[in-house]
């Protein structure tokens, strides 16, 4: 038989749509997790989860949250942008070459100032 198939199908009084199925986690050699799926059995009971605590706790659903809405606008040309110097690449390419020419007349001096 093939590996890759299909699975064998639920029972066939059942339609699939009422087919229960539980979920477990597994990992694999590497730690990686995933969902193995089986068969429930016919006589098995759904745990009910409750929520515990304040009864008066409740889901609003009027407002969502949008990450790109901004509450406040920024001012143009503000802000902690503006606060780093530019760095004169010409200039450095001059005390680079003033370095190199100081270290070649210490060679050529044997070392003295």
């Amino acid at each position: 038989m093939d590996q890759f198939s299909k699975k064998k199908s639920a029972p066939q009084d059942v339609p699939a749509s009422e087919r229960r199925r539980i979920g477990m986690v597994v990992h694999d050699d590497r730690g990686n997790a995933s969902v193995s799926w089986h068969d429930a059995p016919s006589d098995y009971e759904r745990p009910v989860l409750e929520v515990l605590g304040n009864p008066d706790l409740s889901v609003k659903h009027d407002e969502t949250f949008d990450p790109y809405a901004r509450r406040t606008a920024r001012k143009p040309g503000g802000g902690a942008t503006n606060v780093t110097t530019r760095t004169d690449l010409r200039r450095l390419s001059e005390w680079i070459k003033m370095m190199r020419e100081l270290e070649a007349r210490k060679r050529e001096d044997g070392g003295e100032d």
